[in-house]
């Protein structure tokens, strides 16, 4: 079957400021936003403004384990099967339009590396935004699901229109993400299974394609949660004082770790260690946040 199907082409025509703007929707789906929402999400839990309702730590880790499941997903079946994103993917177009300061960020938002199917995007988008609609318990379920639905349908829109995808590869990241979310919600529930899930989905593609960089991040966010999460069913639900003291904590340990993981990108390993570790320490800290807020 062909993926060279043209509307990639034809979005790619839109004016330029759309495509911009499309460069900044499909942050929505990106790596950086969802690991950043599922975070908090479990940091400040029942603490978060107007969606804190339903947020407990047992719900919001089940988020993180969403976020491993994406990862495993959208890398692992990308070493399967190896097929090249659409010609021009590495190029941001229309970075005229925005300012000298900032067309490096844009350049990084607006193109793509590595193989193109399934969309990664569209595969977490389905998984975090579905996983939030089902954790929340703001509003009405269906129009929680119906935001979701939104978000999945704009991040698969915006791979397309910056054009770093073909539609077969959105459409197919979001029905592989579609049943790996449903398979969660109806039977696994719990965190620790569902970060065994991501696991076992991120040791099929070691198997498949080998330990890259990419698929050790994968995999030590995963084990690191499945090993983390039976030990950490004392960590208490988080207080107005607490919350803040995790977050602090959390963003510096987070950042340290990331520099760490770049510079160890060349050594798989090392890379699968360090994200074990930023998934265990970032479930286990607020034991040490709330602590503190006590203390202080």
């Amino acid at each position: 079957m062909s993926r060279t199907v043209g509307v990639t082409d034809l979005l790619s025509e839109l004016p330029g400021v759309a495509v911009v703007g499309f460069a900044l929707v499909t942050q929505l789906g990106d790596f950086w936003f969802a690991a950043s929402a599922c975070l908090l999400a479990y940091w400040v839990g029942t603490q978060t403004p107007w969606l804190g309702r339903g947020l407990t730590r047992d719900r919001a880790a089940r988020l993180l384990g969403l976020l491993s499941c994406a990862v495993a997903l959208a890398v692992g079946l990308k070493a399967v099967f190896v097929l090249p994103r659409p010609p021009g993917a590495g190029t941001a177009s229309n970075a005229h339009l925005v300012p000298a300061v900032l067309r490096g960020v844009y350049e990084s938002m607006a193109t793509g590396d590595g193989y193109g199917f399934p969309s990664g995007h569209a595969t977490t988008a389905v998984l975090v935004w579905g996983g939030f609609a089902a954790t929340l318990r703001a509003g009405t379920r269906r129009a929680r699901y119906a935001v979701a639905g939104v978000a999945v349908v704009l991040v698969s829109l915006s791979r397309l229109v910056i054009g770093v995808h073909y539609l077969v590869d959105v459409l197919a990241g979001v029905a592989i993400a579609g049943t790996a979310l449903w398979v969660v919600l109806t039977y696994l529930h719990r965190p620790d299974r569902v970060f065994a899930f991501a696991v076992a989905l991120a040791l099929v593609g070691v198997a498949a394609g080998g330990l890259t960089r990419d698929m050790a991040a994968g995999l030590g966010l995963a084990a690191g949660g499945a090993l983390a999460w039976p030990f950490l069913s004392s960590v208490p639900e988080p207080t107005r004082r607490g919350a803040v003291v995790t977050v602090v904590l959390g963003a510096l340990s987070i950042a340290v770790l990331a520099v760490g993981i770049a510079a160890a990108e060349s050594v798989p390993p090392l890379v699968a260690l360090l994200a074990g570790t930023g998934m265990a320490l970032s479930l286990a800290l607020p034991l040490v946040g709330e602590r503190v807020a006590k203390k202080t």
